[in-house]
């Protein structure tokens, strides 16, 4: 027989960017796409801090619902049973036009070819495409 309270088994997550607030609530369960590889934070979790890159981001509702998330590079952390993911744009599954991001990917293909030697506007270009493609992976992952 568990002796923890439901308080205990709880995490209170909140996903930002540099606009506002993407998500707020509380969550059974966490996952994001650190630099390391995908993490997953449960409540009790010890603290931590790690670099996310883009990816699927995961929130496990309580009622076992998940709302998942395209996220790009940012940072996740962990202390005392709050999660707080602060990431350069995060955007729902359920809210990403497959086409928009098509063309996305099809803007940043055309922006890396037209760069040449300019590294700026190389790199630039190279992020935009992954954040495109990582919006495609995801909308057809929850598709799926």
């Amino acid at each position: 027989m568990s002796t923890a309270s439901p308080e205990q088994k709880r995490l209170g997550v909140q996903i930002l960017t540099p606009e506002g607030v993407v998500h707020n609530g509380v969550a059974a369960m966490v996952v994001a796409p650190s630099v390391g590889g995908e993490v997953g934070i449960l409540p009790r979790h010890v603290p931590f801090i790690a670099a996310l890159q883009p990816g699927r981001t995961r929130v496990k509702m309580l009622d076992e619902s998940e709302v998942v998330l395209a996220t790009s590079e940012g940072y996740i952390a962990v202390e005392d049973d709050r999660v707080l993911i602060m990431v350069e744009q995060a955007e729902l599954a359920g809210d990403i036009d497959r086409a928009r991001a098509e063309l996305a990917v099809s803007a940043a293909q055309e922006a890396i070819a037209a760069a040449g030697d300019d590294e700026a506007a190389l790199t630039a270009a190279k992020a935009a495409l992954k954040r495109a493609e990582n919006r495609l992976k995801v909308v057809d992952k929850a598709a799926s």
